[in-house]
């Protein structure tokens, strides 16, 4: 089940001013690994993939670096304190390098969904939020949305569990409640 704005789903392709049809329906896709996000993909795929109205923009949250890979706390001798802070950035390095293994797999999976539903490769972009962002997801995902042109952000509902821990609550919750001039749809 998916709320879903019924007008926005009806939209006519707009004509741009050389003529051509652009996309008239904007999705920002929040995806992960879980199930209830694979369900709103496939939710996706059937209803909208074989439109040529519509794009896909799939966005990856990736994870804030856990405190531990924040600060060293240092050291009194600077040689200590240079290798401390050098071992600190090296485990940065492979924390995100992990980290963005894992999210470029998942959009992968998430790509090959959508095409092999009928999208157009033209309508399927994607990016990955950064680890070392301070904004909090929900504030990271309307900034994607913005800077996308996305007016409609689709999340999976009880997907990305790990952001509950985070902040207390449910991730299309915090949309619903931050987004000003938004679509959210929340496919369970």
């Amino acid at each position: 089940m998916a709320t879903v704005n019924e007008s926005a789903s009806r939209q006519e392709p707009s004509i741009s001013r050389h003529g051509t049809r652009q996309p008239s329906l904007d999705l920002l896709v929040v995806i992960d690994s879980s199930e209830p996000s694979s369900r709103a993909l496939r939710y996706l795929a059937d209803f909208f993939a074989t439109r040529r109205d519509v794009r896909f923009c799939l966005t990856y949250l990736t994870p804030h670096l856990p405190p531990a890979l924040l600060e060293s706390g240092g050291a009194e001798q600077p040689e200590r304190e240079e290798r401390i802070e050098a071992a600190l950035r090296e485990a940065q390095q492979r924390w995100v390098a992990a980290a963005s293994r894992a999210s470029l797999d998942v959009i992968r999976r998430a790509s090959a969904t959508l095409y092999r539903a009928g999208a157009d490769v033209a309508a399927v972009t994607s990016c990955e939020t950064s680890p070392f962002d301070n904004r909090s997801p929900a504030e990271e995902l309307l900034i994607v949305a913005e800077q996308q042109r996305c007016r409609t952000i689709v999340v999976g509902h009880s997907a990305h569990s790990w952001f509950r821990s985070f902040t207390g609550g449910h991730l299309a919750e915090h949309l619903v409640q931050h987004a000003k001039g938004l679509t959210i749809w929340v496919v369970d």
